[in-house]
């Protein structure tokens, strides 16, 4: 009883930790907003070409579309593959709860309904969501390097610490993308042994249907930047289209550490960064700008797409979470 009740608090002391952390994204988002030109900020909401912002759902079903292939194509390596559909329901109901859920529990949730159709072992199926989002995070790690290039964040001292700082962020996105997932669930099993066979599993994945996914993975995020893209130009945004893909890019990277709610603040900060560092007029107010229609497209969008898929096929919570630690 008394070691229930110390691994429970220990819990509630880590989780108490972990929001702490993430209110610091929240704190810089306040402060960035506080130091906004209201009436600016105004201005170039008001000039938003809205007519170019109709084509973003369409794009964000599309982007599913390819990214669900993917996933599929990794489960069609143990002859699982879905019905196109319902792959793209699970994989829709997976940015939804990785959207609203602080442990990020998407790829758990595509796992756990695949092992639930008793299509595969938990450990593959575990295996090919992981997979699936390795390509996600190579790629906008490569990504990562040129746009620091491309960007010019490395010509002076003080955006040298900057690259660093992302740098740094880049490593942590390797290292940790996927694991909070399984982190509890790697607790209660023999930890070791679980890594040396999900990283064979993965590795078979990866031989098996590697070039395929590498180009439903750029065909994906040509979608996602065009995405951007327009919305630039919706604000009327006076900067190249290879910029704003590389500040995406890092934007993308940046959101991986655990300092935020969302990229509230980290995503606002990093594109006033750039923006300046760009000479873009009223740079912080475009930011703020930016960054609304970013959230509001590429974060709510998906995830009631992704909603609408869950209320079809509700997956409790408290399951998932408790898939985490079945032995």
């Amino acid at each position: 009883m008394a070691r229930t009740t110390a691994r429970f608090e220990g819990g509630c002391l880590k989780g108490r930790a972990l929001w702490v952390l993430r209110a610091m994204g929240v704190v810089l988002f306040a402060w960035l907003v506080g130091r906004a030109n209201w009436s600016e900020l105004a201005r170039v909401l008001g000039g938003v070409n809205t007519t170019l912002l109709y084509a973003l759902p369409p794009l964000t079903a599309l982007m599913v579309a390819f990214r669900a292939w993917r996933w599929n194509q990794l489960l069609a390596v143990r002859d699982q593959a879905l019905p196109y559909r319902q792959a793209w329901g699970m994989y829709a109901i997976g940015l939804f709860l990785g959207s609203i859920t602080p442990g990020r529990l998407g790829d758990l949730a595509k796992a756990w309904y695949v092992h639930g159709e008793g299509m595969l072992d938990w450990d593959q199926a575990l295996a090919g969501a992981l997979a699936d989002r390795l390509f996600d995070v190579g790629f906008m790690g490569i990504l990562a390097c040129w746009a620091i290039f491309q960007l010019g964040l490395a010509e002076t001292w003080l955006t040298g610490e900057i690259v660093q700082i992302i740098g740094t962020g880049m490593g942590f996105a390797l290292l940790t993308s996927g694991i909070a997932d399984i982190k509890s669930w790697l607790s209660a099993r023999k930890g070791i042994a679980f890594l040396l066979a999900l990283k064979d599993e993965i590795a078979q994945l990866l031989r098996a249907v590697g070039v395929r996914a590498l180009i439903l993975t750029a065909l994906a995020y040509s979608v996602y930047f065009a995405q951007t893209l327009l919305m630039a130009e919706a604000l009327g945004l006076a900067l190249a289209p290879r910029d704003m893909i590389a500040a995406i890019v890092l934007v993308g990277i940046a959101a991986f550490l655990p300092i935020s709610v969302a990229g509230f603040g980290t995503r606002e900060g990093l594109l006033a960064l750039i923006f300046a560092h760009r000479a873009i007029p009223n740079s912080l107010e475009m930011a703020l700008a930016f960054s609304g229609l970013f959230f509001a497209f590429c974060f709510v969008v998906p995830a009631l797409m992704g909603f609408a898929c869950w209320l079809k096929n509700p997956l409790s919570l408290s399951d998932l979470k408790a898939s985490a630690v079945k032995p």
